[in-house]
């Protein structure tokens, strides 16, 4: 599943960047773009690992790395490692578009990601706002969009503006539905660090709403038929199944995925 999210993020990112029809050399650069995307998560996650470790052990003990399972010596070599190919990656992709200095502007999703790892220098401040926590680590995002554009030598115009925004909320969609559960620690004690947890019904209708509306937003840009036809379904779908957590999280993920088919291919 992370394979496919890396994907489909990057033909998000060269529709938004590239609308119209894409030769060999960009569909290689996709490929590029989801495999530095790919390594980026992982190294996410291992830094996740160390900055959750006293939050982890506390609530969730059968973790692999609370067990003992893997060392932190092996989430040094996988981070370091998924660091290299990241950037080995990037540069590849501006190689392929002859762009080079674009690697600086990826420069910033860099810098953004090491300010993540040690929560801004503000863990205590953070750790008590659930809300703010998103929005300062989900920013990243935005960065993104400004390094692609550059990669392509192209504007962010006003009429991009709606797609830019529709890919920013769906990789926030994207993160609501990795935490869209209920999660307790040993104890049977409800643990409050997921966006059911926290926002209850509310996370739903945020997830409905980015669901049944991005796709719409892109149509201005794109021209497609299919976004009103995945807007409807996932629409009447989650409303439907609204009760089925799997199923609400399984909707979503198939509207992210499904929207970045029809812009990539339209």
């Amino acid at each position: 599943m992370v394979g496919v999210l890396a994907v489909v993020t990057a033909m998000f990112l060269v529709a938004i960047a590239q609308p119209n029809s894409k030769d060999l050399n960009d569909h290689l650069t996709t490929l590029a773009i989801a495999i530095g995307f790919l390594f980026f998560m992982l190294r996410t996650r291992v830094t996740d690992e160390f900055k959750d470790s006293k939050h982890d052990s506390q609530n969730y003990p059968n973790r692999p790395v609370q067990r003992g399972i893997i060392s932190r010596r092996s989430l040094v070599a996988l981070g370091i490692t998924a660091l290299i190919l990241e950037i080995a990656a990037v540069l590849w992709v501006g190689s392929l578009q002859e762009n080079l200095s674009s690697v600086l502007f990826y420069g910033l999703i860099l810098g953004y990601s090491v300010l993540t790892a040690f929560e801004f220098f503000a863990s205590n401040f953070l750790d008590k706002h659930f809300n703010i926590y998103l929005i300062v680590h989900q920013a990243i995002f935005i960065l993104y969009p400004i390094w692609i554009f550059n990669l392509f030598g192209i504007q962010i115009t006003n009429t991009a503006i709606p797609a830019v925004a529709a890919f920013i909320l769906f990789l926030l969609l994207i993160e609501i539905v990795r935490k869209y559960e209920l999660r307790h620690n040993p104890a049977g004690v409800l643990v409050m660090d997921t966006y059911l947890a926290v926002w209850r019904g509310g996370a739903f209708w945020v997830i409905f709403a980015i669901s049944s509306l991005a796709p719409i937003a892109l149509f201005s840009y794109f021209g497609s038929i299919w976004l009103f036809v995945i807007s409807a379904v996932s629409g009447l779908s989650l409303l439907i199944l609204r009760t089925h957590n799997e199923r609400v999280r399984a909707i979503a993920a198939l509207t992210f995925i499904a929207t970045g088919l029809v812009i990539y291919f339209s």
